[in-house]
């Protein structure tokens, strides 16, 4: 069974398509999320590789395509979650909500009262590094 670990939400000045195209290839994270070396495509999933000292060394990735979601399932690592990204517009701007979600038999060794302030604050800043990203692609454009 699956629970909601944490939500969070940022704004960007950029289109929904702009943002969804970002977050539908996995290999974008390089450009947002700092401690990852690497990520490597292996048919339909993505094989991550962080730096050496961080929870989830190595994890795969697939990615699930939704008219209004795209959803991220970490699997392979010590930490094993789903991410649910919800993107909608609003004036000339999109919202980007991220859901983790867990589940209790594949973290159950994990003290997750402790974990849980570290990864909300971890993901948040990886949102605000993906906000950022867009913002900057979109202003290229220009």
């Amino acid at each position: 069974m699956s629970q909601k670990f944490f939500t969070n939400i940022v704004k960007v000045h950029a289109d929904r398509g702009q943002v969804r195209r970002i977050l539908q290839n996995p290999k974008h994270l390089l450009e947002w999320v700092s401690e990852i070396d690497s990520v490597v495509q292996d048919e339909q999933k993505f094989i991550i590789t962080r730096k050496e000292h961080t929870f989830n060394h190595h994890e795969t990735i697939t990615v699930e395509l939704k008219t209004n979601s795209i959803i991220y399932l970490s699997t392979e690592g010590k930490f094993k979650y789903r991410i649910i990204f919800t993107v909608n517009s609003e004036d000339d701007h999109s919202i980007i909500q991220e859901d983790v979600y867990l589940t209790q038999e594949d973290n159950a060794f994990l003290p997750l009262k402790l974990l849980k302030p570290i990864a909300k604050h971890a993901f948040n800043t990886n949102l605000n590094n993906l906000a950022l990203l867009i913002e900057k692609i979109d202003n290229f454009k220009d």
